[in-house]
């Protein structure tokens, strides 16, 4: 089980961050659209330590980009690694055809905050009936398995793709 520190990430965060008793963490910004971050255990990978991460809104509306949502995403992600055995994995949602821009803005927030000494950042992309899907893995280089777990990564994409072949 992961162990996310609340207080720590709010004295860091743009936006003031609470997390309801089903363990997301939500922020509301100063445009009223509130976001959801969430870690679920995922087993694709690794039999321990992945972790799928999510973000997502409830709100239809449109807003002018907002430095702090990313700013505040960053945060949550940075006190998620705070342990080093973990490993996150980052799916895109398809369902608005705009997985390739979510992969990009994700890829580009987390290469402008995190030190990239300190982590790596897998992204991958499949096509499958004529939909692309793409993910990224992101892991500590001091993770103890960090070996193990990426050569679990890469014949996990061999599979997807053999399979779709």
């Amino acid at each position: 089980m992961i162990q996310i520190s609340l207080s720590n990430i709010n004295l860091r965060a743009a936006y003031h961050v609470t997390s309801p008793e089903n363990g997301q963490f939500v922020f509301t910004t100063d445009q009223g659209k509130t976001y959801k971050i969430g870690f679920i255990q995922d087993y694709m990978i690794s039999d321990d330590g992945v972790y799928q991460f999510f973000i997502n809104t409830e709100d239809d509306f449109k807003t002018a980009p907002d430095k702090r949502v990313r700013q505040t995403v960053m945060v949550v992600l940075e006190e998620f690694f705070r342990q080093k055995e973990v490993v996150l994995d980052y799916i895109c949602d398809t369902g608005d055809n705009r997985q390739a821009a979510r992969s990009r803005i994700f890829s580009s927030w987390f290469r402008l905050f995190a030190n990239q000494n300190l982590f790596t950042l897998r992204p991958m992309s499949v096509k499958d009936e004529g939909i692309e899907f793409f993910a990224a893995v992101v892991l500590r280089n001091d993770n103890p398995r960090f070996s193990n777990i990426i050569d679990a990564i890469q014949q996990f994409e061999k599979q997807i793709k053999d399979k779709l072949q």
